[in-house]
């Protein structure tokens, strides 16, 4: 059955009605006064008192005594232990059940079995009713102290369940327990909804199972009909977050199955390996095995991302959802206030290019293939009074997303699963972010501050493809001082200086100091047309706001060192979106906190199987791996493909159906003032 928790030095027995000694004190009878308490009763002052053992109750052990006064009626009451214990009588052995603290226990000899020696008692509440469990004594030199009990029954509420040997082989070796229903209806066997490992105890040289206390405890599997332990699905989707590959994943947990399955082999003769496992060391990545284990974490993916992606997704909109109240209502009492925390998002792209081997009819030919994959990161704003917040200004990753094109349907899809309107995007100077931002939510309503860090180096990179617009400084090719000194004044803190007048002006002595290298003047009047209208809409905004950002390097950092992980696991060549956009959920949730406790990882993964009976999630049925049939009369299937053209306007007539956010009351929240 049970192990004992609390199990201390000596041996126990019956002890009359649940107490542990009897008899007087000093000789005599009376106990002196240092030594004796007084009787609760005032007026049984004076009388004698006994003490009568040790009782154990809810509250813990307590000592009892009788009071034997000259005139009335005897009657016992107790004190505090202290963890006093008498002379030549050990403490009480008490029931693994915390509900029996008032009952009777006694000694009922001892049996020997496989994993030791088991002293056996008998427990009776005052109600008459009783029961025996048993405590390991001795195991090889080896004393385990849990009180676990076995599951109960999912189908009787009273019965007497007891383990039923184990069913499975190897690392599935499972512990099965027999249900014996106090109705009086036939026995049954059953395995809870995750079930366990089956332990071998009482083995002195197993490092292992020393750390498995109880028959009963076992390490819990992920799901039905799977060799897989629910911390090591835990584990692996801990991995991916970070960015590992399906494929070392995979062997990963292939190796901890068959360390399992060698630890009974080799400590218990548990039997066999599973077939075509190996004794030796890791499989290799060449190996036949490897060329289709990445499926495993794959499958992990898609089964339990999405789990762990709603609770940080429904906060991180919770959290905007607050914020959102509160900047409007300080916008509807002073529309060109300056908003002390603002809804800041940081937007950017960036292309994924692949290359491979595609048939096209009786040729096999190499295509070079692209996607896009579009990134949002939030500014998260810290009281300044806090000593702690610094920085006062951080960033973390939002949304990432990944689609064939980066255009401006692609990016309305972004906004739209963002949900609340932001107060500003900083970004780019791409025509399908800005396009993407009006139509969503209205001309004006967003500030839309354009990154001036790109806009320097895009006019950096064009004035050098000009004819005598550079030369040599110490082998280094730069631009000639005129056009570089020019440039300096492309920094937050000069444009701030500059009033609508001077913008002009600035654009006007660059295209003249082009005109004058000679050199063609044609491209410098096209970044014109694009940068200035939108450098002057965002200089009252950054004058207001002195806490924005003005560049998205940000968004590039995170790329660079969050994201880049993903990309480089070039072997799965990532052409399902729905998966590849499950497994980027998983790293803006590591971005969010979701990994930091992976105790509550586990927690949300056991729930979620449970209540399913412990059926895990079917794999394949989130990102599709087909198309599915078409009926008759019914428009063609969108094979959900990163390499499909037609997926971004088909996801976008499915799901862009509401008009486009307004704010209410006609208020600006980062418009021109």
């Amino acid at each position: 059955m049970v192990a004992a928790r609390d199990l201390e030095d000596g041996t126990a027995g019956g002890t009359g009605a649940g107490t542990l000694s009897g008899g007087d004190v000093p000789p005599g009878g009376q106990l002196t006064d240092a030594a004796a308490p007084q009787c609760p009763d005032p007026s049984h002052a004076g009388s004698r008192v006994r003490r009568r053992g040790l009782r154990a109750s809810a509250a813990g052990t307590r000592q009892r005594f009788e009071c034997l006064p000259e005139t009335g009626k005897r009657h016992f009451f107790t004190t505090p232990a202290a963890g006093a214990v008498e002379a030549g009588r050990s403490p009480r052995q008490r029931c693994p059940d915390p509900r029996h603290a008032d009952a009777r226990v006694q000694g009922r000899g001892t049996r020997t079995t496989k994993a030791g020696t088991w002293r056996r008692f008998r427990c009776t509440r005052p109600d008459g009713s009783s029961h025996f469990f048993q405590v390991l004594a001795s195991a090889a030199g080896t004393q385990l102290t849990s009180l676990d009990r076995p599951p109960g029954c999912p189908e009787h509420a009273v019965s007497k369940v007891t383990r039923q040997g184990v069913y499975g082989r190897g690392a599935t070796k499972r512990q099965r327990y027999r249900c014996v229903p106090a109705d009086g209806t036939a026995p049954h066997t059953f395995t809870p909804p995750l079930a366990r490992e089956a332990v071998e105890v009482g083995v002195e040289s197993c490092t292992t199972c020393d750390e498995l206390l109880s028959p009963h405890r076992g390490a819990l599997t992920g799901a039905r009909h799977t060799p897989w332990t629910l911390a090591l699905y835990a584990r692996a989707l801990n991995e991916l977050s970070m960015g590992a590959s399906y494929a070392a994943v995979s062997l990963m947990m292939r190796e901890y199955r068959d360390r399992a399955s060698r630890h009974l082999l080799e400590h218990h003769g548990g039997g066999a390996l599973l077939d075509g496992q190996a004794t030796g060391a890791a499989q290799s990545y060449t190996a036949a095995q490897g060329k289709s284990a990445w499926h495993l974490a794959a499958d992990l993916v898609e089964q339990y991302a999405p789990l762990l992606w709603r609770p940080v997704e429904q906060q991180m909109r919770d959290r905007d959802r607050q914020q959102r109240a509160a900047n409007d209502q300080q916008l509807a009492a002073a529309p060109n206030a300056a908003l002390a925390t603002p809804i800041t998002w940081l937007l950017d792209e960036q292309p994924v290019i692949l290359s491979g081997r595609r048939r096209r009819g009786q040729q096999r030919r190499l295509e070079r293939n692209q996607w896009s994959l579009l990134v949002v990161v939030e500014v998260r704003w810290h009281p300044a009074e806090d000593p702690m917040s610094y920085p006062r200004r951080e960033y973390r990753l939002r949304l990432a997303r990944a689609y064939p094109r980066a255009n401006e349907q692609a990016w309305r899809l972004v906004l739209d699963e963002l949900g609340e309107r932001p107060d500003f995007i900083v970004a780019d100077n791409a025509e399908a972010i800005s396009n993407a931002v009006t139509k969503q939510y209205g001309a004006g309503v967003v500030g839309l501050v354009p990154s001036l860090f790109h806009i320097q180096r895009n006019l950096r990179d064009a004035l050098r493809k000009l004819p005598g617009a550079t030369t040599k400084l110490e082998g280094r090719t730069v631009l000639v001082p005129e056009l570089a000194k020019h440039l300096d004044v492309l920094a937050r803190d000069e444009l701030l200086n500059l009033g609508p007048a001077d913008w002009t002006r600035w654009w006007d002595d660059l295209i003249g100091a082009v005109a004058t290298l000679p050199a063609p003047v044609t491209g410098v009047l096209e970044q014109r047309r694009i940068y200035e209208p939108r450098v002057a809409a965002a200089l009252p905004i950054l004058a207001r706001q002195p806490q924005l950002p003005a560049s998205n390097a940000a968004v590039e950092n995170r790329i660079r060192h969050a994201l880049e992980p993903f990309l480089d696991n070039r072997k799965q060549l990532y052409r399902n979106l729905a998966r590849t956009n499950f497994l980027l959920d998983l790293a803006v949730a590591r971005a969010q906190g979701a990994f930091t406790d992976l105790d509550e990882v586990t927690r949300l993964l056991r729930e979620d199987n449970e209540a399913a009976g412990g059926w895990a999630p079917a794999p394949r049925t989130l990102a599709d791996a087909q198309p599915p049939p078409r009926a008759e009369g019914e428009p063609p299937p969108v094979y959900s493909s990163l390499l499909n053209p037609l997926l971004v306007a088909a996801l976008a007539e499915q799901r862009l159906t509401q008009p486009p956010v307004r704010q209410q009351g006609g208020q600006q929240s980062g418009g021109r003032p």
